[in-house]
């Protein structure tokens, strides 16, 4: 009962922060870019009305006129006689008749129009430039710049021209049908030639129920805004003069006007003009604005095209209602809600990536299948909040100490080893106690070669695979991830807790990073332009190991010349051909299952003793025998005469095992040793290593 009342306030809370953040601009903005990826990719069927047809003023066209703006009046009074005698129902002109010409190609056109059913655009001006008597009034849009009396007297109806846009990236997805202006209810361009062809109002038409969608027990109606805006249903991307894809039939003005269109395709048509020339200023990103139209914008009066066939085909975008919203919202937060006071947090996570999903999934089948447009951002944003809420819910009221304990250890060490620290959480306060460990140091060689090949998002992909199965190899034999350094690896073994014979499982450890290495070079060596080979430095010493930092950020660490010397070490694996160096504190302490052999003393810098240094080679029982035999042992003969300062017969021996064995760097590098003793009888034996 507890976790239900838990689960019901989060649910509460994520709801009502939901419901505050949905408000905001930049979610809003959010959701219209859900709205244009739908249209993009999973648009519902939509047929143009084949009633509608555009006649554009091309390029083609405006360049064969005297003058480009405004269009000569006289070829428009050509353009309205041609199609008046074709026969067409009606004519939009996307064009606005304000300002004079020439008086004699002014009265030409008037008189056209007088006698075809004409119907033109108006602008609205702000209604801060309206008379005083409207320019205070809220509930004013603007006021009507009308036509030149001349063309006013001559026009059946007028139109708003204005198409809303968004204020965040200025795309037009909506459409408004009626304006409050000077004028009182004011139509726009599409919705009074829908009411001249049809006798209707647009807005009672959207308004009707018998037009809403029907599914199920649902009645859905188109989609609308508090403000009037109904979306817009495109039937198409923009168009091009002469694409057989463009959804409208669409003519050259210069064509038509010369007779170059038969009538048959002309008559009883609803004719929209508008401008599509190269400098014309009525063009508007849609939500088809991207790569896939080379970012083609559309022109204004393909818009008007739109929105008018969409009234006469009875085709829009049907949206649920706030309340089916917040009923849905609700649902998905109570699931998510329940399922984070129950489970565990990755569990819950889950949960709710799967109803995020799930409800994304949904909206894009009712979108593709019935045309209606369910919000996405709010639900997955009361998803997001209600799982937040529930997981600080949960820190806060459940385990807290054992919550941080694994979040802690969880990125260093095993899940076994998690669950016994969890037991023992003083092992974990600030702070640390000195101990003996097993430190190792891993890097890639020729790294920076390989990621100069790779481009930045393989290469990740690369250091997540790598440092995946290595991590994986480190985990089976029990040790601490300390940290990751681009692609080197540090880590250690016997803290936090006790690892019985630390310094076997961590030379157990290299070996088998060295095989899954080999797994990892057959995949990626192509594509790195070199083998992976992975440098291994291990050492065996004391060190602090604890929580480092502050209360309010933690790393479990190791410090100490322990670590450092192991760093050093895996350097040193490029100067002998060798690829896993360990310290002699380290060979000391390994079983003869190991097979290991001494390689130098060497002075690494910031250390005045010497060191012998061991490379590791493999599991006895792994190897050739017959190498070990030979190779192993004489070479730990000749390593004994170089000791000795035997060089004589250390080189003697050296150079047998590479007359059969040319590719031991170790005995190379030691036969340049023995080179050196003989040249330089007082030389110590011991090799400086300046870098790392």
């Amino acid at each position: 009962m507890k976790k239900i009342i838990s689960a019901a306030l989060i649910a509460a809370i994520a709801i009502a922060a939901s419901f505050g953040i949905s408000k905001l601009k930049f979610l809003s903005s959010a959701e219209d870019t859900t709205f244009d990826i739908r249209q993009l990719a999973f648009s519902p069927k939509t047929s143009a009305s084949a009633d509608i047809v555009m006649i554009w003023i091309d390029e083609k066209t405006i360049s064969s006129l005297p003058y480009r703006s405004p269009v000569p009046r006289d070829f428009l009074a050509k353009l309205n006689d041609r199609l008046l005698s074709a026969g067409v129902k009606i004519v939009g002109y996307d064009i606005f008749f304000k300002g004079t010409s020439f008086p004699e190609a002014d009265s030409e056109l008037a008189e056209s129009l007088k006698k075809s059913n004409s119907l033109a655009v108006v602008p609205m001006r702000p209604r801060s430039l309206c008379h005083e008597k409207f320019a205070e009034d809220p509930a004013i849009s603007g006021c009507v710049d009308l036509p030149d009396e001349i063309f006013m007297n001559s026009l059946t109806g007028i139109g708003l021209a204005d198409l809303p846009f968004s204020a965040f990236d200025s795309t037009v997805r909506e459409a408004k049908l009626s304006f409050i202006t000077d004028r009182g209810n004011t139509q726009s361009f599409a919705a009074i030639l829908y009411e001249a062809v049809s006798g209707d109002r647009a807005q009672d038409l959207i308004g009707d129920p018998a037009n809403w969608k029907g599914v199920g027990l649902l009645s859905i109606p188109p989609f609308s805004d508090s403000s009037g805006k109904t979306a817009i249903r495109f039937a198409g991307p923009p168009s091009t003069i002469g694409s057989e894809k463009n959804p409208f039939r669409i003519f050259s003005a210069k064509m038509v006007a010369d007779g170059m269109i038969p009538d048959s395709w002309l008559k009883d048509k609803i004719v929209l003009i508008g401008a599509a020339y190269d400098d014309a200023t009525d063009a508007y990103l849609t939500p088809y604005y991207g790569i896939s139209t080379g970012f083609a914008r559309m022109n204004g009066v393909e818009i008007h095209a739109n929105i008018l066939s969409s009234l006469m085909t009875k085709q829009f975008y049907y949206s649920i209602t706030r309340w089916q919203v917040w009923m849905i919202s609700a649902a998905l937060v109570i699931l998510v809600s329940l399922s984070s006071t129950i489970f565990p947090p990755l569990r819950s996570a889950a949960v709710a990536l799967a109803s995020a999903f799930g409800w994304i999934f949904v909206s894009v089948i009712i979108f593709k299948k019935y045309a209606i447009v369910a919000p996405i951002v709010t639900p997955i944003v009361a998803i997001a909040i209600c799982y937040l809420f529930g997981v600080v819910w949960k820190a806060l009221t459940e385990g807290r100490e054992r919550k941080f304990i694994k979040g802690v250890f969880s990125r260093y060490v095993p899940p076994a080893i998690v669950d016994r620290i969890v037991e023992n959480p003083e092992l974990i306060k600030l702070g640390g106690d000195e101990r003996v460990i097993t430190s190792m140091f891993t890097d890639i060689a020729s790294f920076t070669s390989i990621s100069e090949k790779l481009d930045p998002s393989t290469l990740v992909s690369f250091l997540n695979e790598y440092l995946g199965r290595m991590n994986d190899v480190l985990f089976e034999f029990g040790a601490t991830l300390d940290k990751y350094e681009g692609d080197a690896i540090i880590a250690f073994f016997n803290a936090p807790l006790d690892v019985a014979n630390h310094e076997i499982a961590a030379a157990s450890a290299a070996i088998r990073m060295k095989a899954a290495e080999k797994d990892i070079s057959e995949k990626w060596s192509g594509r790195c332009g070199r083998e992976i080979r992975t440098r291994i430095g291990i050492n065996t010493g004391p060190a602090v190991i604890g929580n480092m930092g502050s209360e309010g950020r933690l790393d479990y660490t190791a410090i100490g010349d322990t670590i450092n010397l192991a760093s050093r070490l895996e350097g040193t694996n490029k100067f002998y051909g060798t690829h896993i160096i360990a310290s002699q504190s380290t060979a000391a302490a390994l079983s003869d299952s190991i097979v290991r052999r001494p390689v130098d003393r060497v002075r690494v810098k910031g250390k005045n003793e010497p060191i012998l240094i061991y490379e590791i080679i493999g599991f006895a029982n792994e190897l050739d025998p017959a190498r070990i035999d030979f190779v192993i042992a004489q070479y730990l003969e000749a390593f004994k005469k170089f000791e000795q300062r035997d060089f004589s017969e250390a080189k003697s021996i050296l150079q047998d095992i590479l007359t059969r064995h040319p590719d031991d760097f170790p005995s190379v590098e030691l036969l340049k040793r023995c080179e050196r003793g003989i040249l330089d009888p007082s030389w110590d034996l011991v090799t400086e290593i300046s870098g790392k």
